[in-house]
């Protein structure tokens, strides 16, 4: 595997003004992690940490982060356009042009969209290691618990999500995580401009070391937030113990993301939602919302009005998106056409079409998975309607996920087993979904069973960025079923997002 020696300057200089200007840089070149003088302060800092790790944007720099790049960029990665045969439609004259890298699977060291994300991210970083060196200050220790464990889950989960797409895939073919290079790190935090290290390769974490920091910061921010519960709207434990099932599934440690994905599960916090429709366009998290960024007209990670994130690219109606992201709905049902087609059977509701819709069509009158894109008025461009509204919540991890993963892990981890445990949590989304249950007698044989959990991810969580990494845990393929010239495959150093090279060009070597 080829060694990436790309970098960054881990000392960010500034936050964006949504941080409360807490690390902004003052006139004697000092980076304000030093007024973390007492609770208040910490306080403020952290809702800072949740703007900017959410992408609650001020639409200068970019870099949305969960609530728009990290889904944006995979989303595009994992499906083909706009050459040949086409999944999806991407209009680069309505969004930035750097997009276009990522439909063309061909992403350069200069794309601003990584560095966006990549600078956004290492800000957040140390913002969060500033508050984790400065906890202490804290005198109520329910309160500083609850600090400490939402700080180390937020550095956990962004660790994680920033190591699918910056790394090579933990066992893929050739790839020795306890060697290869992932990206640099620190848990130091950085206070001051004279403080900022001159890199060099020998900086760089390798894969291993950034999920095993990842996987401590999530089962540390456990223990501290265990007596919360659900937390309100912030991280939670079960955030923490949600991540860490989808984290120890991508390493291939299918006993431990069972146990985890079961603690989430069993806990009877939380419940699907009747629809799987009903688990998108809240004003307030639905009953499987296991964390989700809360947004509104005012704060959100972008619409129409700022032409950026998730309902601007998602969505063409015209009171909320630019609707830059068409799929074309041949792909619905052309299994032996596309790879990762959802093959949606008749009575799917996630796959249910209106093509009635217009330019006068409201959010709130959508009631079906996709619409007519109201861009081209083209019956066979469709839009998801999982991102209708900036005003409503965006999911990010759902209970739906940790079924699946559940069911996923358990049949792994006992020899391709199909237990009665993993059967049922493949049903319990197919028949939420409006699609009969399975039966034993319906798997000719055991891999006819991974199939099935194949295509139930595909169903699922299209649009929310997850194909990608699912892709890399499963050695897919990307592109046309028919044709090898238009197929890719995501172990591919193509499919790992390169350091940016204003980064790079700071090392020493």
């Amino acid at each position: 595997m080829k060694k990436y020696y790309p970098y960054i300057i881990i000392a960010i200089i500034s936050l964006s003004s949504s941080c409360s200007g807490l690390l902004d840089v003052e006139a004697e070149n000092t980076i304000s992690g030093n007024v973390l003088t007492d609770t208040e302060t910490i306080q403020k800092a952290l809702t800072g940490c949740y703007y900017t790790f959410n992408g609650i944007s001020d639409g200068t720099e970019g870099g949305e982060l969960m609530g728009g790049d990290f889904i944006i960029i995979p989303e595009l990665l994992a499906r083909v356009s706009p050459n040949g045969a086409q999944e999806y439609a991407w209009q680069t004259i309505l969004a930035p042009n750097s997009y276009r890298n990522f439909v063309n699977k061909a992403v350069v060291e200069t794309n601003d969209r990584v560095a966006a994300n990549w600078r956004k991210a290492f800000e957040t970083f140390n913002s969060l290691n500033n508050i984790l060196a400065n906890v202490d200050v804290i005198t109520d220790a329910n309160e500083k618990n609850r600090i400490e464990g939402e700080a180390l889950a937020m550095r956990g989960i962004l660790l994680f999500e920033m190591v699918v797409l910056w790394a090579p895939q933990y066992d893929a073919s050739g790839v020795n995580p306890a060697t290869d290079d992932a990206f640099p790190f620190t848990t130091d935090p950085i206070t001051d401009i004279n403080e900022i290290p001159v890199l060099s390769s020998s900086d760089i974490k390798t894969i291993d070391q950034i999920y095993t920091q990842a996987a401590t910061d999530l089962i540390n921010a456990s223990t501290l937030l265990e007596s919360f519960g659900k937390n309100g709207t912030s991280l939670s434990y079960y955030a923490c113990q949600a991540y860490l099932a989808k984290l120890s599934l991508q390493k291939g440690e299918f006993g431990d993301a069972e146990d985890y994905a079961d603690e989430v599960i069993s806990s009877n916090e939380f419940e699907l939602t009747s629809s799987p429709l009903d688990a998108f366009n809240n004003t307030s998290n639905s009953t499987e919302d296991v964390y989700a960024i809360q947004q509104t007209l005012a704060n959100n990670t972008g619409d129409r009005s700022s032409g950026f994130g998730l309902t601007a690219y998602f969505s063409s109606l015209t009171e909320s998106g630019i609707g830059v992201y068409r799929l074309f709905s041949p792909t619905f049902f052309n299994a032996n056409s596309w790879h990762n087609s959802p093959d949606f059977e008749p009575n799917d509701v996630r796959g249910s079409i209106d093509l009635g819709v217009d330019e006068n069509t409201s959010s709130d009158e959508i009631t079906t998975a996709y619409y007519k894109s109201v861009v081209d008025n083209f019956d066979e461009a469709v839009s998801t309607s999982k991102y209708t509204s900036s005003a409503n919540v965006q999911p990010v991890i759902r209970l739906a996920e940790m079924y699946l993963i559940r069911s996923e892990a358990n049949y792994t981890n006992f020899g391709d087993v199909i237990s009665t445990q993993a059967l049922s949590d493949l049903n319990a989304i197919r028949t939420r979904a409006g699609i009969s249950q399975l039966t034993l007698a319906d798997f000719p044989d055991q891999a006819a069973f991974f199939d099935s959990l194949v295509i139930e991810r595909t169903r699922e969580f299209m649009h929310e960025g997850m194909l990608l990494e699912d892709l890399k845990r499963w050695g897919g393929f990307i592109g046309s079923a028919i044709t090898t010239a238009s197929e890719y495959d995501p172990w591919d150093e193509e499919f790992v997002l390169p350091i940016p090279r204003s980064e790079r060009d700071t090392w020493s070597d």
